[in-house]
């Protein structure tokens, strides 16, 4: 017996080629669309993630200055931190003045960072604080990028030291969480009182009586040279607008006698 193969008509077989050129088609549109999803859930999950870290961090950081601020009300005026603990965001000397090795060259921070240990120690002169911001924080012996993490540092100590003749400039980070560091500095008044208390329990307090609201980088020399024959000043320094620092707010004060 004779069998009989069947045979597909051309336009069968057309139809089942595009048939299976549909659903590959099909298969490829499935996919990019669950990318294109995937893709969208990720960003927004990393956009919600990164919101809510950096109040958490503020948060941490404020809680950790306060404790720094206890030790040294205690007597403990040489604190350890890890260096690459709260970081801030652009954090560097820029416009504020050109710091030099012992060659002259200008020091890449960025550089020196990478160069510290895991861990620095950092040594508070005392506190500084401010009624009516409500703001106390450690008042380190120095200016340095990690120092600044965590509250406000003397520029220059070997020149200015608080209740001494000369010009006291003090450096903070105007953070964007309210109350971190100096992010309140703007809120100053005329009359305002800065107090200074150094380890051995001393205090100082300086009267606020002239306020830079928008000084322009290039002009800071001019309020921050230590050896200004202004009597006993103190100059607090920080960037503004908040989270911009095109400019730098300066407050001014002197010691009440």
């Amino acid at each position: 017996m004779r069998k009989i193969s069947q045979r597909r008509e051309p336009s069968d077989m057309n139809h089942h080629q595009e048939a299976d050129r549909n659903t590959n088609k099909n298969r490829k549109q499935q996919f990019f669309r669950f990318f294109i999803a995937f893709v969208g859930v990720s960003c927004l999950a990393t956009g919600v993630f990164l919101l809510a870290r950096r109040p958490y961090i503020e948060k941490k950081r404020v809680e950790k200055a306060m404790d720094i601020v206890e030790s040294i009300q205690v007597g403990s005026v040489v604190v350890k931190v890890k260096t690459d603990d709260f970081e801030v965001e652009g954090e560097a000397y820029e416009d504020v003045y050109e710091v030099v090795d012992e060659y002259g060259e200008p020091i890449d921070f960025e550089h020196e960072l990478f160069s510290l240990p895991d861990e620095v120690e950092l040594r508070a002169v005392g506190t500084i604080g401010i009624e009516s911001i409500d703001c106390l924080l450690p008042l380190w012996d120095e200016a340095s990028v990690v120092s600044l993490r965590y509250g406000a540092g003397i520029l220059n100590k070997e020149l200015s030291a608080p209740g001494q003749d000369g010009n006291l400039v003090i450096l903070g980070h105007r953070m964007k969480a309210y109350g971190s560091l100096f992010n309140r500095l703007g809120e100053m008044k005329l009359g305002d009182e800065i107090k200074i208390i150094v380890e051995d329990g001393t205090s100082y307090i300086y009267v606020v009586d002239e306020i830079l609201e928008k000084l322009n980088p290039s002009e800071l020399p001019t309020v921050i040279e230590p050896d200004i024959d202004d009597g006993k000043r103190v100059t607090l320094v920080t960037c503004t607008p908040t989270g911009v620092g095109s400019h730098r707010l300066i407050v001014i004060g002197h010691l009440a006698e």
